[in-house]
């Protein structure tokens, strides 16, 4: 049997020089090749970090815009919700309260006008259905003048005071009237902002 013959890597084999090889590079044009490819992947990687950038303020100022819409939706919602209670508050407390509120309040305003005028009558001229409430606050003032007459062009929560040349209005149904054209208008532009985001 012939003998196998395998071949020796311990030897490096000559490799003639062809002339498709490149020629060998010297030290400087292997520092420039190191230099360009060390500037292009940092290129590459501030590109990728631009574009994340860009990415995260893209998404963040979506993510705002959804939380500020969720925000105002909510806030539409729960005062959508609140109009039956602000509609039953101007309704029946706030009257209530005005009815309540007249004499202490026309009280307040008679005080200073009779310590000026001391002698001189006091004229009060209130809504027939106002009267029956003063009364009682009236009698318990003192002994002041006071002559209440009854006026059917007031309405009630209205009053006005004469001592003398002095006169004072007080219109606390003017009051409920802003109240409740506040609330109407809140409510108005509610709607407008829950059918139009």
């Amino acid at each position: 049997m012939p003998a196998v013959v395998l071949e020796d890597f311990a030897q490096p084999a000559h490799v003639p020089d062809s002339p498709s090889q490149p020629p060998a590079l010297t030290e400087a044009d292997r520092m420039a090749a190191y230099e360009t490819g060390y500037k292009a992947g940092w290129d590459d990687a501030a590109h990728a970090q631009t574009e994340d950038q860009d990415r995260i303020g893209a998404d963040f100022a979506r993510s705002l815009q959804e939380l500020s819409f969720t925000f105002h939706e909510a806030r539409a919602h729960v005062i959508q919700s609140m109009h039956p209670l602000l509609d039953q508050l101007t309704a029946r407390l706030l009257p209530e309260l005005l009815h309540d509120a007249l004499g202490p309040t026309i009280l307040e305003e008679l005080r200073p006008l009779i310590d000026e005028a001391a002698d001189t009558p006091v004229e009060l001229l209130v809504a027939p259905a106002s009267r029956a409430a003063l009364e009682p606050h009236l009698a318990n003032y003192g002994s002041a003048a006071i002559v209440l007459r009854e006026e059917p062009s007031m309405a009630e929560g209205q009053a006005h005071l004469r001592i003398g040349k002095t006169e004072r209005q007080i219109d606390l149904t003017g009051a409920l009237d802003s109240i409740k054209t506040a609330f109407d208008a809140l409510f108005e532009i509610n709607e407008r902002t829950l059918k139009h985001g």
